[in-house]
Parts: structure tokens; C-alpha cells; sequence
């Protein structure tokens, strides 16, 4: 190289090839965790909450298709505890229920179609709930997918079975012993029940007890999200406990055997629901990691 030229530059060395990110949080709600997530707007979430919406109702169609085609065995289902009330309270012959209009009994399998459907799309409907909940989840938190969709499905059918086995028949049989009671001595008060009143009240105050049977199973999801602890629950009991009645009283036919009914578990479940959220908050808190201490401030400073 002669005096004066400038030494050539070496080229720039390629860079590394970026492997692609993994599969982040999206629609199907199985990656690894919140920390991977992809930013989703408002309008994203609520296109995911109306796929989520649409699956379950078409669950929720699927199975009241199934259970009209069984509609008579699910009403004579339905009528047991009026049976059972009914002899219980001494009452001749056989109940009957009578029919005022020529769609009713139609329009009584429909509903009765829809109230069986709901329970038997309820495993669908909570596990679209799950997935709609799932991708604001850590990896740790996704196993409980099969547990809580397990547990809701349970605690909606136990609220449901608790209110077929003892609130039907005791508030029937309650009811029919007051209506003779109410008979003087040249009046006689007869009962002529319809079938339309009947399973629309018998329907209504089923998936009403279903309903308030979620309830420790939410309050333990509010615990996992942080939202509520047990010492927050309990400094709000006595509010909580009339707000209970006044749920009790709105959720069921207006007689005071069912809402007393409704509302002394529903107390019970608030208090267990502070038991489980007492566990939830304390297992949490050990996990949280320690505090680090401040550094002491330099003397020579």
C-alpha cells in the first residue's frame, strides 16, 4: 500500500439470525403465561368474549334440543316434590295441573327444555368461561382449568339437587297446609293449580339455588386474583349477611319458607367462602417473595 491511501474498511459482520418468539397468550388461552402476552386492545377482548359467548350458547342450544325431546319424563321429574308435598300434607286424591290456554304446554315443555339445558350445558358454559379468563393467567394458574370447571359443575348441581330434595317439598307442603288451614266451616278453599305457574316457579327457584352455590367458588377466584381476602370479607359480614336476605327475598317466590331457605345457606356459604379465602390469602403470601431491605446509607457520603 502506498504512502497516503486510506486502508479499506472491513465489512460489517452479519448479524445473528432472531429465532421467532414463542406462541403467545392469544384466543386459545393455553400459553405460558401472562408475562408472554401479546397487548390486547378493548375491541380484542370483546371479539374474544362474543367467541366465547357464541360457543356457549351454541352448547346451551344443542343440549335444549336434547332435553324437549325428553320433555314429559323431565316434567313428571319436575312435579315429584308437588307429589310427595301433597300426600305429606293430606291432601285427597292426586294433584293436578291444569292447562288454561291451548300454547301452554307447549310453551311449558320449551321452558322446561331450557331450565334442563342450562344444567346440562353447564359444564360447556363454565369451561367458556375458563378460556375467556385464561390468558390474563400465569402458566401455574392454567392447571386449575379442569378442577374449577369440576367444582362449578358440582356446586351448580348440588345447589340444584338441595333445593329438589328439601326446598320444593317443604314450601309445597307449607303452602298446601295453610290453604286448608284457611277453610271455615261453610267455605271450602280448593286448589286448581296450572301447569304453566307451576314449572315456571319450580324452574325458576332450581337454577336460582344453582346460582347462589357458586358462590365460594367465586369468592376463591377473587382470592386467586387479589381482588378480596378473608379479613375484607369479614370486616363486611353484617352488611353482607342482610345483603343476602335481600338476595334470598328477590331470587324466590314471595313466601317466607324458601327465602329463609335460600338465605340461612348462603350465609353458610359466605362463611366457608372466608375459610377458603383465609387459605388462598395465606398461600399466597408466603409465596410473595420477601422485602428487600433498603441499602444503609454510605457514611462517607
Amino acid at each position: 500500500m502506498s504512502a497516503g491511501q486510506t486502508p479499506p474498511v472491513p465489512a460489517p459482520a452479519p448479524l445473528p439470525a432472531v429465532a421467532p418468539p414463542p406462541p403467545t397468550n392469544g384466543l386459545d388461552g393455553l400459553a405460558e403465561g401472562p408475562e408472554g402476552d401479546q397487548p390486547m386492545s378493548f375491541w380484542d377482548h370483546l371479539s374474544e368474549l362474543r367467541n366465547r359467548l357464541v360457543k356457549a350458547f351454541l352448547g346451551l342450544v344443542v343440549a335444549c334440543i336434547l332435553c324437549f325431546v325428553y320433555a314429559t319424563e323431565l316434567r313428571e321429574f319436575l312435579a315429584a316434590p308437588l307429589h310427595a308435598a301433597w300426600a305429606a300434607a293430606g291432601m285427597a286424591g292426586k294433584p293436578e295441573l291444569q292447562v288454561l290456554a291451548m300454547m301452554d304446554a307447549f310453551m311449558t315443555d320449551m321452558r322446561v327444555a331450557v331450565a334442563a339445558g342450562i344444567f346440562l350445558a353447564a359444564p360447556i358454559g363454565f369451561y367458556q368461561l375458563w378460556m375467556f379468563i385464561a390468558p390474563g393467567l400465569y402458566a401455574r394458574e392454567k392447571r386449575y382449568v379442569i378442577p374449577f370447571v369440576a367444582t362449578s359443575v358440582l356446586m351448580f348441581l348440588a345447589g340444584a339437587a338441595f333445593c329438589y330434595k328439601f326446598v320444593l317439598p317443604w314450601t309445597i307442603q307449607w303452602l298446601l297446609s295453610y290453604t286448608q288451614s284457611t277453610s271455615g266451616a261453610e267455605t271450602t278453599v280448593a286448589y286448581h293449580l296450572t301447569l304453566n305457574d307451576y314449572i315456571r316457579d319450580a324452574t325458576k327457584i332450581l337454577v336460582a339455588f344453582g346460582a347462589v352455590f357458586e358462590f365460594p367458588l367465586l369468592i376463591a377466584f377473587l382470592s386467586f386474583a387479589g381482588v378480596v381476602t378473608h379479613r375484607s370479607l369479614l370486616r363486611f359480614w353484617k352488611i353482607s349477611v342482610i345483603a343476602i336476605f335481600v338476595i334470598a327475598a328477590v331470587l324466590t317466590p314471595p313466601e317466607p319458607v324458601s327465602q329463609l331457605m335460600m338465605a340461612f345457606p348462603m350465609v353458610a356459604l359466605f362463611f366457608l367462602s372466608v375459610g377458603v379465602s383465609a387459605l388462598i390469602t395465606r398461600s399466597r403470601e408466603r409465596a410473595a417473595p420477601e422485602p428487600v431491605p433498603p441499602a444503609p446509607d454510605d457514611p462517607e457520603a
